[in-house]
């Protein structure tokens, strides 16, 4: 049976009202006003094709911050995520903004919360070269705190459209964020009207299949759905240990990827794989191909797999994990 749809007024009340959504509050202010002549290097984190990010102290406070460091010399991309950061500050399961700072002639640097334990990728991937999985109950903790990241960056009208474990981060202290928002879109125009965005761009491995079709583009449900999807594909890969769309082959091209997730079967637990029917029922909810069929964020939190899991022994296990690594 197909879900229903909710217009964006009508699920963010839904989500107010069935999943306790935090309201928003001050992000946690950054010493005085920023200057990248205030911040000491510490040590780099990592590069991609789009920024670099290195963890630094403030002379004076010694507080802590992660900063990404643009490649682009446009103000305006660099400006489009620090808009998208500020609309969403405040969120529990989202990383935190302070500051944007331009030093004259330099490229643009963003000041963010510095999460202690890296991404969900690179968790999974140590995990990997150890021969070790993930558990299931740490798997559970994760989801809900990624779907109350999406429900919060939803909730706010923003869709994220590169959802991946590399663009998740964790903390020492068991807190799941969402990062990395220069692919994200803002869904509502300056009058409240909803907008039509590209939900082309990201890593195509995630991307759900409407999202193949040339210039693709969707309303506000549709670019939150397609979200939906690719929070289904970071919990498969993070319980399986690896993922692989296309058997046999480890870096599949673009288009075995789009063959693969188009035309093929919705990706799944297999079913040689110990998995319980709670987590099966989850991952089924989010990778419907039709985005008419897949849930939406606040569906997902009653969900049984996160709704009825065991919180004390999710977050233990979640905690253990990254103790480890």
């Amino acid at each position: 049976m197909a879900i229903p749809m909710l217009l964006p007024h009508e699920m963010c009340r839904r989500a107010r009202m069935t999943a306790s959504v935090p309201a928003a509050v001050p992000a946690p202010a950054a010493p005085e006003k920023l200057r990248l002549s205030d911040l000491d290097w510490i040590c780099d984190l990592g590069a991609g094709g789009l920024a670099s990010v290195c963890k630094a102290r403030h002379c004076r406070t010694g507080a802590v911050f992660a900063i990404k460091i643009s490649f682009d010399q446009d103000p305006l991309v660099v400006e489009k995520e620090a808009e998208v950061l500020k609309i969403a500050a405040g969120a529990t399961h989202v990383i935190d903004f302070y500051a944007l700072l331009r030093e004259p002639g330099g490229k643009a640097a963003l000041v963010l919360e510095y999460m202690d334990a890296g991404s969900l990728g690179s968790l999974l991937r140590r995990r990997r070269r150890g021969g070790l999985r993930i558990p299931e109950a740490a798997v559970a903790e994760v989801a809900f705190q990624c779907v109350r990241g999406l429900l919060q960056l939803h909730y706010n009208g923003v869709a994220h459209l590169d959802v991946k474990p590399d663009n998740i981060l964790a903390n020492s202290r068991g807190e799941i964020k969402m990062s990395e928002f220069n692919l994200s879109r803002v869904l509502r125009g300056p009058s409240g009207e909803p907008l039509q965005v590209p939900i082309t761009g990201g890593t195509k491995m995630y991307y759900s299949p409407e999202r193949f079709a040339p210039k693709a583009c969707a309303g506000p449900i549709g670019a939150m759905k397609a979200d939906v999807w690719g929070i289904g594909v970071t919990i498969l890969e993070l319980f399986l240990g690896r993922l692989s769309l296309v058997p046999g082959v480890e870096k599949p091209s673009a288009e075995e990827l789009k063959k693969a997730i188009f035309y093929g079967e919705p990706p799944s637990v297999p079913e040689d794989e110990e998995a319980s029917a709670e987590l099966r029922a989850f991952l089924a909810a989010c990778l419907q191909k039709k985005p008419a069929q897949r849930a939406m964020a606040v569906q997902l939190l009653a969900q049984p797999f996160i709704a009825r899991r065991d919180v004390e022994a999710s977050k233990r296990a979640l905690l253990e994990i990254l103790a480890a690594a």
